[in-house]
């Protein structure tokens, strides 16, 4: 499922970038992140999060993009943090330090695949809540994701996809209780009792 949140920024101007450079992108106002997190495993967090500042966020000097990185981790809930190992930290403090160093690109479009995934669900939580300040200030935030908990929260707008074609786009209410949508997550035999159930 593709999931939107919409802040308040502009979109890109919808000029081609598929023959960009990630930093060309990037300096496009789009950052993503990965279902697979693998920061730099040798740097500190601080460090991983000052590179994307500094060669993909616009920050004109290295100190300049260590006190961004801070911020961005702080955001994040990894100030305390912010010196140790990359490799040291949690999976859901790994999933923080990806999160942080998209936002670090100063993004007006931040896609998320799949944030959630390996989470507990107090960690949930605590990223949709997270998801929620990004979206409030002023980022438009496009979720890859499957747990409906985070669908029904996180999104003003969903789009299914069903083997590469869409099969339903609306609010997370309209789409959750449409027939192609349960038959593709949970089968057609499923789906006929919803039908009958709602009738």
């Amino acid at each position: 499922m593709a999931l939107f949140r919409r802040g308040d920024a502009d979109l890109p101007s919808g000029e081609p970038i598929t023959r960009l450079r990630p930093d060309q992108i990037a300096r496009r106002g789009i950052s993503r992140t990965f279902q697979i997190v693998q920061p730099f495993p040798e740097m500190s967090v601080v460090e991983n999060v000052a590179a994307a500042a500094l060669f993909g966020g616009g920050a004109p000097s290295v100190a300049e993009a260590r006190t961004a990185a801070r911020e961005w981790l702080s955001f994040c809930g990894l100030g305390a943090e912010v010196e140790k190992s990359a490799s040291s930290l949690t999976l859901a403090g790994r999933k923080r330090l990806e999160l942080a160093k998209g936002l670090a690109l100063r993004p007006k479009l931040l896609l998320l695949d799949e944030v959630n995934a390996g989470l507990n669900p107090a960690e949930i939580d605590r990223a949709l809540d997270l998801i929620g300040a990004i979206a409030a200030s002023g980022i438009t935030v496009l979720l890859i994701e499957h747990l409906m908990k985070v669908v029904t929260r996180a999104c003003t707008r969903v789009v299914v996809l069903h083997h590469g074609r869409l099969i339903a786009d609306g609010r997370p209410d309209e789409v959750v209780s449409d027939d192609r949508v349960i038959e593709a997550y949970l089968g057609r035999r499923f789906a006929e009792r919803h039908r009958v159930a709602v009738l």
